[in-house]
């Protein structure tokens, strides 16, 4: 348990109307943080943003995405990540007059790519933490892929809660993801990561951006692409460093956010 109050915010997205289960602080300040996970994962994943006195004056939001954690987990919805940054842009329309630096991780963060502009172009910076850019990142999604519907839940997503209940090196909230949606997911990212346009998406972004990566992790091959002034490593840390290092996973995150806060709109150098 963390302690952290829950709450609900409305969102939406054409044809589906939804209250999704969210920890939000609002401290008063013009500046928000809204955090925004992977798949199979939940809020959860940024609890510690609350404790981190970098943090302490900022407002604060963290959705569960529609399918994950305790939000709401509708069959009819597509779960494609188009249509979750709709949601995401709902939720990022009806806070338009905050200062808006958005975090998200892994599908999260291959789905904040697909913001419309009118969102982009507002956010006052925009952090990715080990985002699938291309599909040969997407070991979890590939695997899940591969999985019919009818079959998923027996096939797969039973055995994977089990994997990853014993692995300390991972934090999914796999107990609280439904296996609709993680497969619908999971099929959608491997789709954009494999279209060729989420790193051409990341050059064209209109607001300070960037990658950041546990350093176990510098085999990943967006890495290669990426402008190095554009890309944080985190020692001690693999897919979550979050979890894995948290007091510099923060601390580096504070920086980047404050580098760019108002006035300062060009991209990082």
């Amino acid at each position: 348990m963390t302690g952290i109050p829950e709450t609900v915010v409305p969102a939406a997205a054409p044809g589906h109307d939804f209250r999704l289960t969210a920890w939000q602080r609002d401290t008063g300040s013009e500046a928000l943080l809204v955090m925004i996970h992977g798949l199979g994962c939940s809020k959860q994943s940024f609890a510690g943003a609350w404790s981190q006195t970098g943090f302490r004056d900022w407002s604060l939001l963290a959705p569960d995405l529609p399918g994950f954690g305790r939000a709401p987990k509708p069959a009819d919805f597509s779960y494609d990540l188009q249509q979750q940054a709709r949601v995401v842009a709902s939720l990022l329309d009806q806070r338009a007059s905050r200062r808006v630096r958005l975090v998200a991780h892994s599908m999260g963060g291959t789905l904040a790519l697909l913001l419309p502009d009118r969102i982009l172009s507002r956010l006052e910076a925009l952090v990715l933490v080990e985002p699938r850019l291309l599909a040969e990142s997407c070991s979890v999604a590939a695997e899940a892929s591969r999985y019919p519907e009818e079959d998923f839940d027996s096939q797969f997503m039973q055995g994977f809660r089990r994997r990853v209940r014993s692995d300390p090196r991972v934090a999914f909230d796999a107990e609280h993801a439904d296996p609709l949606a993680f497969q619908r997911s999971a099929n959608s990212l491997v789709r954009w990561a494999g279209s060729g346009e989420m790193l051409s998406r990341f050059a064209r972004l209109p607001c300070p951006a960037w990658f950041v990566y546990g350093a176990d992790n510098r085999h990943l091959a967006e890495l290669r692409h990426l402008p190095p002034h554009q890309t944080v490593a985190i020692p001690g840390a693999a897919h979550f460093p979050m979890h894995d290092n948290p007091d510099l996973f923060y601390a580096t995150l504070a920086g980047l956010l404050d580098s760019a806060g108002p006035g300062r709109k060009g991209m990082p150098q």
